[in-house]
Order: C-alpha cells, then sequence, then structure tokens
C-alpha cells in the first residue's frame, strides 16, 4: 500500500473567542455599574435617615397640645432610642405622659413636663 504524502497533519488553530467573551462581560459589568453610579448621582439618591425625620417630627410638635404631644413621643420616641439610660429617660417620659391620653378633655402640659420633653429630644438631637 502507498502512503499518501500529500495530506498533512492536524494543525492546532487558536481559539481567542473565550478571551473575547470574558472581555465583553467585563466592558459590560463596568459601563453597567457606571451608568448606575451616574443616575443616583444625577437624581440625587440619598439614604433616608429614619431616626433623623423621625427626630424633626417630634421637635415640631406643639407642646400645648398635651394630648398629641403624649401619643406621638409614646409612638415615636421609642424608635430613637439608642442605649439603656435613654430607655429609662423615654420610659419615665411615657409614664408621666399616660395621664394626658385615654381623655376626651386634657390639661395643657406642665412647664416641668415640657422641659423634660425638651430635654429628651435635645439628648437625641446632639447624637
Amino acid at each position: 500500500m502507498e502512503e499518501l504524502r500529500d495530506i498533512k497533519p492536524l494543525t492546532e488553530i487558536p481559539d481567542m473567542t473565550f478571551y473575547l467573551f470574558l472581555a465583553l462581560v467585563i466592558v459590560a459589568t463596568f459601563l453597567t455599574s457606571l451608568a448606575v453610579y451616574v443616575l443616583f448621582k444625577i437624581l440625587g439618591y440619598k439614604k433616608v435617615n429614619k431616626k433623623k425625620m423621625i427626630l424633626e417630627h417630634l421637635q415640631s410638635l406643639d407642646l400645648n397640645d398635651g394630648k398629641k404631644v403624649a401619643y406621638e413621643i409614646t409612638k415615636w420616641g421609642k424608635e430613637i432610642v439608642s442605649d439603656e439610660s435613654q430607655a429609662r429617660l423615654y420610659q419615665e417620659l411615657v409614664r408621666k405622659l399616660t395621664k394626658y391620653k385615654y381623655k376626651k378633655e386634657v390639661e395643657p402640659l406642665s412647664e416641668e413636663l415640657k422641659k423634660e420633653i425638651r430635654l429628651f429630644l435635645r439628648l437625641h438631637n446632639d447624637e
């Protein structure tokens, strides 16, 4: 049998498609991240500080309306308490405000209680 001499052995063809795909994925991820970052900057995305919003709400209360103050401080005050000493102050304040709740007509807040409320809010405002 005669040997064929015109057939050459197989040669390896370099395949770069995996590297091209990988580069495409990296570039697309980078561009998407950059677009999201720019959108957040343009739209002025800011993280909402819940504690600050609650504190502003409590500070805007009219201390002459004892019933509303009693309910609002009881409801929102526990959200801004962060340590044990503030928790005790909050509990004491809620205990004193209890007599201003659950009644149709209430007397105005005493000056001493107004000072305690201002102190409670000032303590949290300084943080």
